[in-house]
């Protein structure tokens, strides 16, 4: 699966290098061949973003098996450098292994995320960029999620994250005792997203992108699994001392940009 990614992303890239040699604009708004423009304010500063991909986990069960997902986003330009998108995805991150655990597990999760976006392209090229433009992003978020754990052969569910004695554990914190009502459905989490892009602009409203983003989620409970151990890491228990949970998505971006132009 890991080979057929890496194809569609040298795919893509080649399919978007050709189509900005292509359609590369003969000369910038400034009257000056492809030079930049010295007004550096986003003409379509508002965005509004949908993505949806393929989830990767790793973990304790990090043999791989990949999940799907979805996202939306609402994006604010600030120049044409720098933009803060809000959003919002769901999906399912999955994996097993067969050493030891003997088991497989589903997460199903929300996010909601705070990305800061940067225009790589835009901010080192001394010409204009013309239709391709490579990004990278980073920024907070929460995850919500509730994960189970399955034995192999027979499908019984072994472990899980959430029950009814379940409480909050404190927020990006390391260690502590839970606390808040017990009965939550849904573990609570933060997380740092880091990523890049490749967006090529369709239309002048539209563009079409590849994405690729990687979570550090503040956890080892994502496979409801913590440790070399078959107890259930449900959030009523206090972290573990292994490392903590990660996963990432490869995903399709088409993006709308709107706003008054001046």
């Amino acid at each position: 699966m890991r080979k057929y990614c890496l194809l569609i992303v040298m795919l893509l890239y080649t399919v978007f290098s050709k189509a900005q040699t292509r359609f590369r604009n003969p000369a910038s708004p400034n009257g000056i061949s492809q030079k930049k423009n010295y007004n550096r304010k986003e003409y379509l500063p508002y965005s509004i973003g949908f993505r949806t991909g393929l989830t990767q986990f790793f973990g304790e069960l990090g043999d791989q098996d990949m999940r799907s997902m979805a996202g939306l986003s609402v994006g604010r330009s600030f120049n044409k450098n720098l933009a803060l998108h809000l959003e919002y995805s769901s999906g399912k991150a999955g994996g097993e292994k067969t050493d030891f655990f003997n088991s497989y597990f589903i997460n199903e999760y929300n996010t909601l995320e705070l990305t800061a976006k940067w225009n790589v392209t835009e901010q080192f090229n001394r010409l204009e960029p013309g239709n391709v433009n490579l990004n990278v992003f980073a920024g907070l978020g929460l995850i919500f999620f509730s994960a189970n754990a399955f034995d192999i052969d027979s499908n019984e569910l072994l472990r899980f994250t959430n029950s009814k004695l379940s409480a909050r554990n404190p927020l990006f914190l390391r260690w502590g005792p839970p606390k808040g009502p017990a009965g939550i459905k849904k573990t609570r989490e933060g997380m740092i997203p880091v990523g890049t892009s490749l967006d090529y602009r369709l239309l002048e409203h539209w563009k079409l992108g590849i994405e690729y983003r990687f979570y550090f989620v503040r956890t080892d409970k994502m496979d409801a699994t913590s440790g070399r151990r078959l107890i259930n890491p449900e959030e009523s228990d206090s972290y573990s001392d292994t490392p903590n949970d990660k996963f990432s998505y490869l995903a399709i971006l088409l993006t709308y940009r709107f706003g008054a132009k001046k």
